[in-house]
């Protein structure tokens, strides 16, 4: 949280711990009669990672009381603002995609029309037009809205793609990351493979539209 508040983990974590010490249960006996493993309840309790609900309905059972309960109004007061934070994430991650691709398909177009009417007086200042577009969106771009979204990322300790992809699907700055192709492969690369899909973009269009009939 970037005003210092504990975290939705931190503060049912600290729930978990207090109920589990009212029952006189250790970490290894509230592990097993939730089948989880006595790390994972260490985790839970360290605010290092987040009960899935099937556990937190386990939890319950084991304490006698309701999953309202178990979680407490702060608790719920700190999940919806990791709600709220995430969602503000996904609002600077699609302006700044929207950016991104309105500068791409503007330069995509510009290119499209220096090929196709490379000597036409009206292309030829529509593609102009285009590429001050183009300009314009990477000025917002590169002045307004990566500096918020990267400003976002680092108050979060969200270094990389792939943690903020994490972040989003519910997961702690500190916990480990998937171990799968998404973020093992794909979101940590993303700049080269959008590169990769541009460039065979305009070498295929390059290639149709400039070959003879």
């Amino acid at each position: 949280m970037n005003d210092g508040q504990p975290s939705a983990q931190q503060v049912i974590g600290s729930r978990i711990r207090e109920h589990r010490e009212r029952a006189g249960l250790s970490q290894a006996k509230l592990a097993r009669r939730v089948y989880a493993s006595r790390q994972t309840v260490g985790n839970w309790e360290a605010g290092r990672t987040l009960a899935d609900v099937q556990s937190l309905v386990l939890l319950a059972q084991v304490f006698g009381v309701t999953v309202d309960d178990l979680i407490g109004r702060e608790g719920f007061r700190a999940a919806r603002s990791s709600a709220e934070e995430r969602h503000a994430l996904v609002r600077l991650l699609a302006t700044a995609g929207a950016l991104l691709g309105a500068t791409l398909l503007l330069i995509f177009a510009a290119h499209l029309i220096s090929l196709l009417a490379p000597q036409d007086g009206v292309a030829g200042a529509l593609r102009i037009a285009l590429d001050v577009a183009a300009l314009a969106c990477t000025a917002v771009l590169a002045l307004c809205a990566l500096p918020r979204l990267r400003s976002f990322m680092r108050e979060r300790n969200l270094e990389t793609a792939a943690r903020a992809a994490s972040y989003l699907e519910g997961r702690g700055a500190n916990e480990p990351l998937p171990s799968d192709l998404l973020f093992r492969w794909l979101i940590p690369y993303w700049k080269l493979w959008l590169v990769a899909l541009v460039t065979i973009a305009f070498i295929a269009t390059t290639i149709l539209v400039g070959t003879p009939e």
